[in-house]
């Protein structure tokens, strides 16, 4: 009966403890762009130069096909989160700018 009192309380003292501690996923949606990537951009790219850097737009405009948005969002748990938005525009299939829209 003694272990009991002692035990218990123990046990539920570890998991307060380490309930604090746990592994918070990181979750992606959308594109995940970097700094990186950002900086390797330059004016006169190709079409095919940007998607090697950058990947596959989320939005390509079907009536602008020289605009292309990359969009994302990546949250690690509840209290971190990182949002990014770039245009990038195109003129005769070479990357003319690209915009940050969230600065």
């Amino acid at each position: 009966m003694f272990k009991k009192f002692i035990l218990y309380p123990l046990v539920l003292i570890c998991i307060t403890a380490c309930s604090n501690n746990f592994y918070q996923v990181p979750v992606a949606q959308g594109n995940i762009v970097t700094d990186d990537m950002i900086k390797q951009l330059e004016e006169g790219l190709t079409n095919a130069q940007v998607q090697f850097i950058m990947g596959s737009p989320a939005i390509k405009n079907s009536f602008d096909s020289n605009r292309w948005d990359y969009i994302g969002m990546l949250s690690i748990g509840e209290n971190e989160t990182t949002s990014v938005h770039y245009v990038l525009y195109f003129e005769e299939g070479k990357l003319k700018e690209w915009i940050n829209l969230l600065d």
